[in-house]
């Protein structure tokens, strides 16, 4: 999918692609771009959360969105709290180049009755493992790939991300150690 030195221009945190707004070659672009496609999947009934930009501290090479349907959040209430659980798809968007990968989410918050956040977790979405999908989402990735590819975005499979890297690296990636650096890693890394 990616040439070498692509890999390493990726690696490097320098965008590639020849189409807007990848050529701009700026990432405000790409999230002034990627706005009207969170507009669209709203309009289609589709949730987005966007996950803090870079996680809240360094620096991520992707944007990562949980996306789902009403239907499978499930909501429990005691006296004392609310706790909201979805099922969805994690969705990792590059900064870099017009790629991305969908798989599996779980996240789960907790609030106080007064509306105050409690605590909260998610599935970390990490490993060429994570992409596979249950039938129960078949439907709604098609809908999110087709709404991605009219965006002009390539959808990226397991099989395009799980080779290991040809060539020696160092990523600034908190994701995996040196040893194990997969494709994904060049593409999608959180240096914290």
């Amino acid at each position: 999918m990616f040439s070498n030195d692509e890999l390493k221009a990726l690696i490097a945190g320098e965008m590639i692609g020849a189409i807007y707004p990848y050529s701009s070659r700026n990432e405000l672009e790409v999230e002034h771009y990627l706005k009207r496609l969170v507009a669209e999947l709203k309009r289609e009934k589709i949730q987005v959360i966007e996950v803090p930009a870079n996680f809240g501290s360094g620096y991520a090479s992707y944007f990562e969105w949980c996306c789902y349907e009403d239907e499978h959040v499930t909501v429990y209430e005691d006296e004392d709290t609310r706790t909201v659980e979805i099922e969805g798809l994690a969705v990792a968007i590059s900064r870099l180049a017009p790629v991305v990968l969908i798989g599996r989410m779980n996240r789960s918050d907790t609030y106080l009755k007064d509306g105050k956040s409690l605590n909260g977790g998610r599935t970390f979405f990490s490993q060429p493992s994570d992409l596979h999908i249950e039938p129960a989402f078949r439907l709604l990735v098609q809908r999110l790939e087709r709404l991605f590819m009219k965006y002009q975005y390539t959808i990226l499979r397991t099989e395009d991300v799980s080779c290991p890297i040809p060539f020696q690296a160092d990523i600034p990636t908190t994701l995996r150690e040196k040893r194990d650096y997969l494709v994904w890693d060049a593409i999608f890394y959180w240096e914290d």
